[in-house]
């Protein structure tokens, strides 16, 4: 609402047609001010809101849009006209024939809304200026617009109509209000990451402690940047499994059995990290087959470590540093790898696995470029013993 006398010459149009309508919803019994009483039953005549509620000039309109509420008083409306008609029954009908008041009401309404940018429209950019990667809440907002101004007007001409003191409140959804797309600076443009890699895995069913390892390790990963060059340990990463570094006893596998462990489970999370790592284009240096089938990945996706012996090593040969997001979200393990968008556009990766005789499966890289498959790089097989029918069902 650029122009408010533009929106105000269409608000009239539009609002007369609505107040044509819809008559029969804008009846009242509030007894008519003593100079409309001087005016024959069916003539219109003038009036302002400050006369129609001298006696409630405290009474608000309440809007309430997208989590936020807004209001406005009946007595910082007092100046606005209003035309009024006595139908002789003790109702009465009522119609605003110039809204630039309540338009800027509403455009005060928008100057606040475009202030909160759009949840979905956040993204992450590297800034140079502090070699570190930041959270851009984007620069989409919304705006109400004419359908939400239109029942904004509504319930102003209802309390008009009405004896009753009490606010009134409209609320305003997804058809009241449209998502408007501004422009990201140039120098952030450039610079803005996009979701490249990323794994979801299920701990459904799985133990409290065993649930809480996952946590632990996921956070302790969260916003990890790994910037050109650098190699992550997963063991580092992850920080020593230990009770004071909020870690719990859980199954974890030893030695072809399932046994109670400090930190079991989190092989979970160094096997999402794994997948999500691999399908962002990252270098893996180091990884290792669990020494059986885990129910969460298909065989030859996952990663096993062990303190001292096993680890998940990766290494980021592009030339701009990525962020590692992971986190938890119901039963669900989430991992994300986030990539320079323009330096990595047109390439994507895809780790996938096939199960040969027995328990081996063969692992690949599928490479695409511009939409066409360019490789698919053989990983190597991995082999697994069988499950013992003895063994806990919690696995790590």
């Amino acid at each position: 609402m650029t122009e408010k006398h533009g929106y105000g010459r269409r608000k009239r149009r539009t609002a007369g047609a609505a107040a044509a309508a819809l008559l029969t919803a804008l009846l009242c019994s509030m007894p008519l001010t003593a100079h409309a009483e001087e005016v024959p039953i069916g003539v219109p005549y003038a009036a302002t809101i400050g006369e129609l509620k001298a006696a409630a000039p405290a009474q608000r309109l309440i809007v309430e849009v997208q989590g936020y509420t807004f209001e406005k008083m009946m007595a910082e409306l007092g100046e606005t006209a209003v035309v009024v008609q006595d139908n002789g029954d003790g109702s009465r009908l009522c119609h605003i024939p110039d809204t630039s008041q309540l338009d800027a009401f509403v455009a005060d309404i928008n100057a606040a809304l475009a202030g909160v940018p759009a949840g979905e429209d956040a993204f992450y950019y590297y800034d140079a200026a502090t070699n570190s990667i930041q959270t851009y809440p984007g620069v989409s907002y919304y705006q109400i617009n004419e359908s939400g101004k239109e029942r904004i007007y509504l319930t102003l001409l209802q309390i008009l109509a009405g004896a009753d003191v009490q606010d009134q409140t409209t609320q305003l959804g997804e058809t009241d209000v449209e998502l408007t797309n501004g422009e990201i600076p140039p120098e952030i443009a450039v610079n803005k990451y996009s979701l490249e890699g990323s794994c979801t895995t299920s701990f459904r069913g799985s133990s409290s402690n065993r649930i809480q390892n996952i946590r632990v390790a996921s956070g302790n990963l969260n916003q990890t940047v790994l910037y050109p060059g650098e190699v992550i340990s997963m063991n580092k990463a992850f920080l020593p499994r230990t009770y004071a570094n909020g870690y719990r006893e859980a199954g974890a596998y030893s030695g072809g059995k399932v046994i109670p462990a400090i930190g079991g489970g989190i092989c979970q999370v160094s096997s999402t990290v794994y997948n999500a790592a691999m399908n962002g284009g990252l270098t893996v240096l180091e990884r290792h087959a669990h020494s059986m089938p885990v129910s969460y990945l298909p065989l030859g996706m996952d990663a096993a470590i062990s303190s001292g012996s096993k680890d998940l090593k990766v290494r980021n040969d592009y030339p701009f540093p990525v962020l590692f997001e992971a986190y938890t979200e119901g039963k669900n393990l989430t991992v994300n790898v986030y990539t320079n968008e323009l330096l990595t556009a047109g390439t994507s990766y895809r780790l996938h696995a096939v199960r040969k005789g027995g328990l081996a499966a063969a692992s690949y890289l599928e490479v695409t470029v511009d939409g066409v498959v360019t490789e698919d790089r053989s990983l190597g097989t991995s082999r697994y013993s069988p499950m013992r029918k003895d063994n806990d069902a919690e696995e790590d």
